[in-house]
């Protein structure tokens, strides 16, 4: 099975947003009128997986509208994102980051796509969908698509983005993996399962690819990178901080298992797009 790590634009946020450890109404207004020199910049990654039952995609990236020329564009991002949400991410898509354009340049089409699995409905995991037209599958856990409805999830989740795709909800089940024990056994051979990894939203998932006695954990945004488990900071952006915690506490036993090759999360400064091969 290969793996392969896509960049698929950056984010510039609060300091506080990976490692702030806190989750307020207070600290995401922070966080919103953060100056430029509070903020950091981190990757946006998605991942592109080469697997025995087919060609996989593990959540999308920005879309070329909200970054046109490959350069932030305040005003192109406000077409895409409401005010707070523009000011909270100053997102950017440099040229050739797009998900169709990896694609393309690997000779491949969004047809030959054989399912793309949403982690959750942030749109720095969702954008770029309308890039994806033509994938044979589209999955997301229900769970998540029935919680968007919440009205902390409808500020930050812009329905424009996902709701016109024809995504397929997933119910998880009861698992020996994750915080809850709820997880979804993609194709019933424990290859793919996307874990319930809550705390940044409800229904977020983990997926844990496995092949032999290896396997590959992806945190989504329960972690935004090995500090968080590390030390046991949560990021500061979420909806309930003692979830983050406990869903820090798993990725953390589940990094220290002998068959792990590797925990890729989806903001860590500290990896480039490589493969990884299991």
């Amino acid at each position: 099975m290969n793996i392969h790590i896509l960049r698929c634009g950056e984010i510039r946020v609060s300091e506080t947003v990976p490692f702030g450890n806190a989750v307020s109404l207070a600290n995401t207004a922070r966080q919103l009128a953060a100056p430029d020199k509070a903020r950091v910049t981190l990757p946006v990654f998605a991942y592109l997986i080469e697997h025995p039952r087919g060609l996989l995609l593990v959540d999308t990236g920005w879309c070329r509208e909200i970054s046109p020329t490959g350069v932030y564009d305040a005003a192109a991002v406000r077409e895409l994102l409401p005010g707070p949400l523009a000011a909270f991410y100053r997102p950017t898509l440099p040229a050739g980051e797009a998900i169709h354009e990896q694609l393309a340049a690997r000779g491949l089409s969004p047809r030959d796509l054989d399912c793309v699995i949403l982690t959750h409905l942030d749109p720095d995991h969702v954008a770029g969908l309308r890039h994806i037209k033509g994938a044979k599958r589209i999955v997301l856990p229900e769970d998540e698509y029935f919680w968007s409805c919440r009205a902390v999830y409808k500020a930050r989740q812009p329905r424009s983005l996902w709701i016109d795709a024809p995504i397929e909800r997933l119910y998880y089940r009861g698992s020996p993996l994750g915080p809850n024990r709820w997880a979804i056994d993609l194709f019933g051979d424990e290859s793919v399962q996307l874990v319930n990894v809550p705390g940044h939203t409800d229904g977020q998932a983990a997926v844990i690819l496995r092949r032999g006695g290896k396997f590959v954990l992806l945190t989504a945004d329960a972690a935004f990178s090995p500090r968080n488990w590390r030390e046991s900071v949560a990021p500061g952006y979420g909806f309930d901080h003692e979830q983050q915690l406990k869903s820090l506490r798993w990725i953390a036993s589940m990094a220290a298992e002998p068959g792990c090759a590797a925990v890729l999360c989806s903001h860590d400064p500290g990896v480039q797009p490589h493969t990884i091969v299991i």
